[in-house]
Order: structure tokens, then sequence, then C-alpha cells
């Protein structure tokens, strides 16, 4: 029997504020221009990225897209109707989270593929030395059978590293979080199917990252309670997801458990890439093929996002 595949992707959109938002101080623009038209052009942007994404290898729409930076239901419901997109017949699933800027993890994905068993937030609430709370966007932990085989999902965005070590703190905590299901999961069944993808705001060889979640550059390295983490071999001074600071970074991600790396599994990673056509690259000299943004500060460009996607091709 020929073998088939199929893709799962992750995105971060840049802020992906609906048309319809309350959340106005959060745009770094005109929000009447972002409701009369801006809105409308991005939408179509980010719903013609992803309809491309694996597409060369499957001639296929993703299976299952998971998502960052989204603002609401809307958006979801209008990047699924969308002319690329409306054909794959989507459903989505998203929590409203506690963050501040009401920016949350999402996942599109093709009910046809992927059926969905349970889906819930992972919350973290985390307090100062006053006992003050504060909040961040949640995990979004969804488990379902994709092509029959049981998958489970952890879609992330952790805290930026903007705040240094506040944010670093919190990162180390999400990270546990998600450790403890894991572990969980693992322990009952050593084999059990488990990707976590996201925005890790930080690079594949962080420490935190590394040791948390025992992650390995190679997948015959990669044991029961540990991950393989394809984006370490991907680390470049020329090319990465994101650039910060003028220089190339790879925050986002794809970890996999060991039961996703059989060679004779219905279910095995076949290859991870970052998804960089010249479409979503501003190509003027002085950006050297940086993701072309929607915003750089309050200055619209008009752009896609300010990430490029990554993408697994999963063979069964």
């Amino acid at each position: 029997m020929n073998n088939q595949f199929l893709t799962v992707a992750f995105y971060n959109t840049e802020n992906f504020y609906s048309d319809i938002t309350s959340d106005v101080h959060y745009l770094p623009s005109n929000f009447k221009k972002w409701q009369d038209d801006r809105y409308a052009q991005k939408v179509k942007h980010i719903a013609y990225a992803i309809s491309k994404i694996g597409h060369l290898e499957t001639k296929l729409l993703p299976a299952i897209v998971g998502l960052s930076e989204i603002e609401n239901k809307k958006v979801l419901e209008d990047l699924r109707a969308d002319e690329s997109l409306v054909e794959g017949m989507y459903d989505s699933i998203i929590f409203p989270s506690l963050d501040e800027r009401n920016s949350n993890v999402a996942l599109l994905y093709q009910p046809a593929l992927f059926e969905i068993e349970e889906s819930k937030p992972l919350r973290i609430v985390f307090k100062n030395s006053h006992g003050e709370k504060s909040y961040t966007r949640d995990v979004l932990y969804v488990k379902g059978k994709l092509v029959a085989q049981q998958i489970h999902l952890f879609i992330v965005h952790l805290p930026s590293k903007l705040d240094g070590e506040i944010n670093q703190h919190k990162r180390r905590l999400i990270l546990e979080n998600i450790r403890k299901q894991c572990s969980k999961l693992l322990t009952e069944d050593p084999l059990a199917k488990i990707l976590i993808m996201g925005d890790f705001n930080d690079t594949p060889t962080n420490e935190i990252l590394r040791v948390t979640m025992d992650t390995r550059a190679n997948k015959n390295e990669t044991e029961q309670q540990s991950f393989f983490n394809p984006m370490v071999k991907m680390m470049s001074y020329s090319y990465g997801t994101l650039v910060h600071k003028k220089q190339w970074m790879l925050f986002d991600q794809m970890l996999f458990s060991k039961g996703l790396l059989e060679e004779n599994s219905p279910l095995s990673h076949f290859t991870t890439n970052i998804y960089m056509p010249s479409f979503l690259k501003n190509n003027a000299v002085k950006m050297g093929g940086a993701p072309y943004r929607t915003f750089v500060g309050s200055k619209y460009l008009g752009g896609y996002s300010d990430h490029f996607p990554i993408y697994t091709i999963i063979k069964y």
C-alpha cells in the first residue's frame, strides 16, 4: 500500500484582530482604516498563505493549522469562509484567554481528517511578590483522531522576551505545566503521539526549553519521555521564522514524541520545514527577504505577518 501524506502547520499571524474588535488600542494603525479594508485584506492574505503551506508536497490543503495572535472566533470564521480555504470545510477551536492584549492561540482543522475528542485551555495564573495576579495566553490542548490515529496537540505562544527575567520565569512555568501533562500521557502510553507546536519566543537551543522538555536534535536519540526538535538543525544566521533586532531567529517550533517517529507507525513524522515563499517576503534590499509584515510599529505595510509559518509533512 502506498503511503499518503498530509500537512500540519503553525502560523503566528501578527496582531490578527477582527473588524469588530473592542481592543482598538492594540492595533498599531487607525482603527477606522482597519475596519474599512485592511482587515479584509489581512483575511485574504492569511487564508491564501495557509492554503499554500505543504501544497507542493501533498497537493492538498493543510489538515491541521495551529495559529497564534488570533483575537476571536470571528477571525477564524472569516478565514474558513475565504475562497482559498473554503474547499477544506474547516472547523475551528479557540478559547478566549485572560491575556491583556486579547491575543489567543487557536486551531483550524479539517473534520474529514481530524476528529476532535477533547479540547481545553491550559491556564496558569501568575502572582508577583505582592500577590498581584497576571495572565498570558493560554495553551490550547486538543486530543483527537488524525486519519483514525489518536494524537495529542499542544498549541503555544509563550510570553515575549521583551520583559526579560519576568517572562523567562513565566515561560518556564508554562513549559513545566506542558511537561507535566505530557509525562502523564507518556506514562499511560509510552508511544502516545504528541505534537507541541507554536511560538516559543526563544531559540531551539534555549536551556529552559531544552531541559524542561528534554528535546533532542536527532530522531534516533529520542526516548520515551523526550521530544524530537527538528528546528535545532535549521538554526542559521541567514534565515529563520522572524527577524528580531536585525537578526534571524527561529522562535516557531514543533516538538514530536517518540510515538510520531516510528517508521512503521500508521502516523509518523516525515519532514519539517519553514514555509518562506517569495510572496511572504519583504524583498526590499534593506529587508533581506524578512517576513512581509502587516505593520512595522505604527506604519502599515499591508503584508502578511512578521513570522513565516512552519509545517510538518506527516506520513500515514
